[in-house]
């Protein structure tokens, strides 16, 4: 490993994140330290990434302490994704990482993570996911690193108003903007703008099981047009309204 490259070896050193403000250079940090460790995982080296991910977390936690518990919580809901996702593309037997991508989801809910919470939940997580896929080395897919970036960007910034076009311009400084549609679509079985839906109501499950905030002000936290349309897009995905799935998931008044 120590002749591959790892971005997170060049942050101090590139322009445009030294520049951004503490709390971007911490999701940006985070992103690569995430986007290193895919490597480790995926050479079935899973007590190495593990030590990497601490050594490169632990030297940033002045960074780390700028992520409110809400980053923390989407961040780590994030690797859940990808390495159940990496899994799912590399393996016949799917089923144990779809079971514990959905257990993780559910965990991470109820929890108000802090820093000194968030290391050792990111060990726990990527630990038992490396158990699942230590059992033979996972291939690598050229055009997997396109779709990491997309998936990397869109979970940072979830909350914002993003676009398809938008996403794109993020990812297509080093790739071509079909090319890498063709990709995600190849990777994760749905479109960009698809997945971009599903993360917006899956922020929206969250801020409803955790807050009391009121149905328009979600609609308004996380850019849907408004109310209704975060209602119809909510039904639409999860079979019931917003209100109803409140009612039904937790005590939240």
């Amino acid at each position: 490993m120590a002749s591959e490259l790892q971005y997170t070896q060049y942050l101090d050193s590139i322009r445009s994140y030294t520049e951004q403000d503490q709390l971007t250079k911490a999701m940006i940090l985070i992103g690569y330290v995430e986007r290193d460790f895919i490597r480790f995982y995926r050479a079935g080296r899973i007590a190495e990434g593990v030590r990497f991910a601490e050594e490169n977390l632990a030297r940033s936690k002045d960074l780390l302490n700028r992520l409110t518990p809400e980053q923390k919580v989407a961040q780590l809901h994030a690797l859940v994704d990808i390495l159940s996702f990496e899994g799912i593309q590399n393996h016949v037997k799917i089923f144990k990482f779809v079971q514990l991508r959905t257990q993780y989801h559910q965990h991470l809910l109820d929890l108000p993570v802090t820093t000194a919470k968030y290391v050792p939940l990111l060990k726990r997580i990527i630990t038992d996911f490396g158990q699942l896929a230590q059992t033979d080395g996972l291939a690598y897919a050229d055009h997997l690193e396109s779709t990491l970036d997309v998936i990397y960007y869109i979970n940072a910034h979830v909350r914002e108003k993003l676009t398809v076009k938008q996403v794109l311009a993020h990812v297509n400084q080093r790739c071509n903007p079909i090319g890498v549609q063709r990709g995600f679509n190849t990777e994760m079985h749905m479109s960009i703008r698809d997945y971009i839906n599903v993360k917006k109501i899956r922020e929206a499950q969250r801020i409803l099981l955790l807050t009391t905030m009121r149905i328009g002000q979600i609609a308004q936290e996380l850019n849907f047009y408004d109310a209704a349309d975060f209602s119809k897009r909510f039904k639409r995905e999860l079979g019931m309204t917003p209100l109803e799935y409140r009612q039904q998931n937790s005590e939240v008044d």
